[in-house]
């Protein structure tokens, strides 16, 4: 599992909808990008980089 300072650290986001992503799954594509930012709002997702 990657975590979110691990993306953080590499600077972008891949587009394969890592469960820790810290960029808002902005290379997603849509309808999928909006699914997980709708299943990361339900599940109280919070990033913790420290």
């Amino acid at each position: 599992m990657l975590t979110a300072r691990y993306h953080l650290e590499r600077g972008h986001c891949c587009g394969n909808g890592c469960l820790h992503c810290p960029f808002d799954y902005i290379q997603v594509p849509e309808p999928r990008r909006s699914t997980l930012l709708n299943k990361r709002q339900q599940d109280g997702y919070t990033q913790n980089t420290r």
